[in-house]
């Protein structure tokens, strides 16, 4: 009598790649320290804003008709680091969530790339405007003027261009973390 063959074990399967946790714990980390930044920022700013210099600084940009919005920062400082660290705290939480794998997490990581996204095209185009009206307060004489809208253009091209470069990173980095085989993992 033949004893049977034993079956041959089959193989395990690979283990999943967890490049995601990967990703959303460095997101974290940074989101974490970038939060605590603008914390610190805030508390700096509120010193700040109390000086003589600081006062003189939100005065000369209200008489020269600045920017609104660029005079408001300045009159608030501590505000506006607040915000920011807000929205880097909003960061924060999605990279927690999503390093957890919840899918809450998940969904607020993939909407925070898309906003990332077009705040960098929102930025671009806010410090170009920001750049013509300081350009025409600083330069009186014709050539400066010319040299200084030449490096303004070259900026805001270099600025446009790197928001695409981002945004192309971002969507595919969005688009990969909805695939199904990484959505699947979320809870």
């Amino acid at each position: 009598m033949s004893a049977s063959i034993p079956p041959i074990p089959a193989p395990s399967p690979p283990p999943p790649n967890n490049w995601v946790a990967a990703v959303a714990q460095g997101s974290f980390w940074l989101c974490l320290l970038v939060t605590l930044y603008f914390l610190a920022q805030a508390l700096m700013a509120a010193a700040l804003a109390r000086t003589e210099f600081w006062t003189t600084l939100v005065t000369v940009a209200w008489e020269q008709q600045l920017d609104g919005s660029l005079w408001w920062m300045l009159k608030h400082p501590a505000a506006t680091s607040l915000l920011v660290a807000l929205l880097c705290l909003v960061s924060t939480l999605a990279s927690w969530g999503m390093w957890r794998g919840r899918r809450w997490g998940l969904w607020a990581y993939v909407w925070m790339l898309g906003l990332s996204a077009l705040a960098n095209f929102v930025i671009a185009w806010w410090m170009d405007r920001l750049l013509l009206v300081l350009i025409a307060l600083l330069a009186s004489d014709p050539s400066a003027q010319h040299e200084l809208q030449v490096q303004r253009v070259l900026f805001t091209l270099t600025l446009v261009g790197t928001s695409v470069l981002f945004a192309g990173l971002q969507g595919w980095l969005g688009w990969r973390l909805l695939r199904p085989d990484i959505r699947c993992r979320f809870r």
